[in-house]
């Protein structure tokens, strides 16, 4: 009996499993896959320029340079960026803002309001949005501006019907009610975005951020591990 409710488990949600200190699972709903993974948030960094000011523009490059001295756990593109290749608005790196934070409207997800701010000030996660960030005048050691929010406060954005025919791979950021860090991509699927956000509530998120989607990768070493060389602009570390 213990065997088979083993492999139901398996069959429906995935086996936890840790990756280097950082802990993996996935979750499967309405047959859309979702890899999870749990960060602690002081291990967390964004990335988009090296110290000579070039873009690192893949994973695998900033793989290569984290690799020098640190222990990679999970590489991920970062956010919607612009054409010029700037991301498409706030970035803070080591507590310094090398693009603003944009309050415009346009066109795209990342105008579909309200958008939002991830932010880490010190090893404090937070997923705003962009007007309670902008309340708040917190002084991030890393933040990214990015869209739309997912969830706020439990509750899908209005914004999103589920009839929306808009069907593509997609990741984003998360926190649970206890603050607890995760980062999601589907790994199986292509939801829109009212089916993605009942996919994280039914994870566990209270908070999310939508960081991207199509081009969406990540990197989880002996989990995803095949070479990447799409393009990206921003792009989220978790290393030790």
């Amino acid at each position: 009996m213990k065997k088979l409710f083993k492999i139901l488990t398996v069959l429906c949600c995935g086996l936890s499993s840790r990756v280097y200190g950082g802990e993996y699972r996935s979750f499967t709903d309405s047959n859309i896959t979702y890899g999870i993974f749990q960060a602690k948030p002081e291990n967390v960094r964004l990335h988009w320029r090296d110290s000579e000011g070039k873009d690192y523009q893949s994973l695998t490059n900033l793989k290569h340079a984290l690799e020098k001295n640190f222990q990679v756990k999970m590489l991920m593109n970062a956010g919607i960026y612009s054409k010029n290749n700037v991301p498409a608005g706030l970035w803070v790196e080591n507590g310094k803002e090398l693009n603003a934070l944009n309050t415009k409207r346009g066109t795209g997800n990342f105008h579909v309001q309200p958008n939002g701010v991830f932010a880490l000030v010190g090893a404090q996660p937070y997923i705003l949005t962009t007007k309670a960030y902008q309340q708040k005048r917190l002084k991030p050691t890393f933040a990214i501006q990015s869209g739309p929010m997912l969830l706020i406060e439990g509750e899908i954005n209005r914004q999103f019907k589920p009839t929306l025919e808009s069907y593509h791979k997609r990741n984003a950021v998360c926190l649970d009610k206890q603050h607890r860090l995760f980062f999601i991509m589907t790994t199986k699927g292509e939801p829109n975005l009212y089916t993605f956000s009942q996919g994280l509530l039914k994870v566990g998120c209270y908070n999310a951020l939508y960081l991207d989607g199509t081009i969406s990768d990540w990197y989880i070493p002996n989990r995803f591990n095949s070479f990447h060389w799409r393009h990206f602009v921003g792009m989220i570390s978790v290393a030790e």
